[in-house]
């Protein structure tokens, strides 16, 4: 199956293949042979300077540990969780230290301050019917709203497209798939383009301004960055990148990993 593909580009994009994560894993790759991984949460602590800006280039050492912040940082609270901030650099506190982590969904930023390449999202599917999922709060019952809307429009744009007509029936797998194992998802606007780096996802806004969004299902990656983890799920293994859950697929002989659906935790 071709996957549906954006319309259009940005100065400075690029398409769905990008570089290897720092330190993460592709899809098209074996895993290295370095011995037994191990995760970021698991190495020394670092020092709160080291991570860099979400939408700077460097490493953003999503998952590691930091013992201390300066008195400047503030606390936010955004989807229920106080999210610590310092230096523009997010955290979250958990077993008595602060995780680098990255930024909550929603957050906006001026596109002149993003100094990456942009890579673009293929996707597998764009889902046109409106589906029910088991919500367990005011954030999934908005981003439930929200599908809806999106399916509609979706439908309508099928209906004239067959491209993304045809992705159909491996938009009903995934919602069948994802239902079983209990995942919430949002769904991707056929008309909009999204972008993704380092385990962040994107839109741009009319008003040119970047947004941080909930990782749309059917969105294809070449790579996972390095906090992922190996989760099982009905007795089969799964990616995870914070509360977001990949599959493996294969399209067009590519490897690659496709967004399934949110944990509801």
């Amino acid at each position: 199956m071709t996957p549906a593909r954006p319309q259009g580009s940005a100065a400075g994009a690029r398409g769905g293949s990008g570089t290897p994560a720092r330190g993460g894993i592709r899809a098209s790759e074996p895993p290295r042979d370095n011995g037994p991984r191990v995760h970021p949460r698991d190495r020394d602590f670092i020092e709160h300077g080291r991570p860099s800006l979400f939408y700077h280039r460097g490493p953003h050492l999503f998952g590691y540990r930091v013992r201390v912040l300066p008195a400047r940082y503030i606390v936010r609270p955004y989807w229920g969780i106080d999210y610590y901030i310092c230096d523009g650099i997010y955290y979250r506190w958990w077993n008595d230290c602060y995780y680098v982590c990255r930024p909550p969904f929603g957050i906006l930023f001026d596109r002149a301050l993003y100094n990456l390449d942009l890579m673009i999202c293929d996707f597998a599917y764009y889902s046109t019917v409106r589906r029910n999922y088991r919500i367990v709060n005011d954030n999934y019952r908005t981003i439930a709203e929200q599908n809806d809307i999106i399916a509609q429009n979706n439908a309508t744009i099928a209906a004239q497209n067959a491209a993304i007509a045809s992705g159909s029936a491996a938009a009903d797998a995934s919602y069948n798939l994802a239902s079983r194992l209990g995942l919430f998802q949002s769904y991707a606007n056929a008309n909009q383009q999204y972008y993704y780096d380092d385990g962040i996802f994107f839109i741009e806004g009319p008003d040119g301004q970047y947004q941080t969004i909930v990782p749309p299902a059917g969105a294809l990656v070449a790579e996972l960055p390095d906090d992922y983890e190996i989760v099982v799920l009905d007795g089969d293994e799964y990616y995870k990148v914070d509360d977001t859950v990949y599959r493996t697929v294969v399209i067009d002989g590519k490897a690659l990993f496709e967004v399934l659906g949110q944990l509801q935790n």
